[in-house]
């Protein structure tokens, strides 16, 4: 194992232990009144940790040809995965959303699935097309298009459009790197603005959501008003916070507090330092990610270890910004901390593949 992976574990299960320590921290209180317990978010992320790490010293062992052998059944996966949420038997519906499966009695979220999938089979693509996309093809554009597009379609429809943004994002990246013809990737992106479009303005609650960001004081008892609690919580902490476990915006005035706005808690017990500890993990996986990355010489390994490091700094970026208030709400969680077992899991197992990735290479160089 090279130093840079060796350095990534540390950090990931540094941020996997604040993360523990923040939900229960955050979601003590509201389990003990609504779940009957205290420790019942606790005991439950320590159980998706365990299993978390299953999966990732597992796919850590997985030799990346089998992933690329096997990356259009894997997407195949992904997308009957997402259709079986709307089967009555397995389907939950939790806050009006139809994003989750209820087995075994922990609820999966399939959306989850689909990033990892996504980075797979798009990277064994588009490193096959290579000859292809260097003649300038269309055509070689048109396939991981078609699965983008029903990839995204049926998320929107859960709905999740946090997901979707995600999906996108990772899409443009590795069309960018693959050297598919700049007329294509405008093209791309007009598609990506149309879909915006449709996605938010058609939707009142997503407009709302729109209006709340350029304003957040216009309706602070409405649309406003979660956004405008991560601002007292971040506030309330200062430099060194309030301390661990003192916080007040998690005393049922801020919504989602353990899960999509766990950074604001962070920021109100633990302060500027807590909130800049956390950001420069995340700096340091990205560095130490990297660097993994330029190592790779093959296409598929070099395409696919950089969308699994964007695909975590994607969302760590989007979930920070919104609480600080930089972007409209979103529904998507802090990787390694958010309360949530499809996120930690599958973060986790992006972990794997990554660490699969630089130890095949570690051990060829070591030849």
């Amino acid at each position: 194992m090279s130093k840079e992976s060796g350095g990534i574990i540390i950090i990931v299960l540094t941020l996997i232990a604040i993360g523990i320590i923040m939900t229960y921290s955050a979601s003590g209180i509201y389990a003990d009144q609504v779940m009957g317990s205290p420790t019942y978010f606790l005991v439950r992320q320590i159980s998706f940790f365990c299993i978390g790490i299953v999966f990732l010293v597992s796919f850590s062992l997985i030799d990346p040809g089998i992933l690329q052998r096997n990356s259009r059944l894997i997407m195949l996966l992904a997308i009957l995965l997402l259709l079986t949420v709307y089967l009555p038997f397995l389907g939950q519906t939790t806050r009006g959303t139809k994003r989750w499966l209820k087995i075994f009695g922990f609820n999966l979220q399939p959306a989850e699935f689909s990033k990892v999938a996504l980075c797979i089979y798009f990277s064994d693509y588009l490193s096959r097309k290579t000859k292809q996309i260097s003649r300038g093809s269309i055509v070689a554009f048109l396939p991981p298009l078609t699965v983008l597009c029903i990839l995204s379609s049926l998320i929107l429809i859960q709905p999740d459009l946090g997901t979707v943004v995600i999906l996108f994002s990772l899409s443009a990246v590795l069309f960018f790197l693959s050297g598919i013809r700049p007329r294509y990737i405008w093209c791309f992106f007009l598609m990506c603005v149309l879909v915006s479009y449709f996605a938010i303005i058609k939707v009142p609650y997503r407009i709302n959501r729109i209006l709340a960001y350029l304003d957040p004081w216009s309706d602070p008892q409405g649309s406003s008003f979660q956004i405008i609690q991560s601002f007292v919580a971040l506030a309330s902490g200062g430099m060194k916070g309030v301390g661990l476990g003192q916080s007040t915006q998690k005393l049922f005035y801020l919504p989602q507090s353990y899960t999509d706005f766990i950074f604001s808690i962070i920021g109100e017990e633990m302060g500027f330092i807590g909130t800049a500890s956390v950001v420069t993990l995340f700096v340091l996986f990205f560095i130490l990610g990297l660097r993994i990355v330029r190592r790779q010489y093959e296409p598929f390994k070099k395409l696919l270890s950089l969308s699994l490091v964007l695909l975590i700094i994607i969302q760590f970026a989007i979930n920070s910004l919104v609480a600080t208030g930089f972007l409209p709400t979103k529904g998507l969680p802090l990787p390694f901390i958010s309360y949530g077992g499809s996120s930690l899991i599958i973060n986790m197992i992006a972990v794997g593949i990554l660490i699969s990735i630089d130890c095949v290479q570690f051990r060829f160089r070591g030849r």
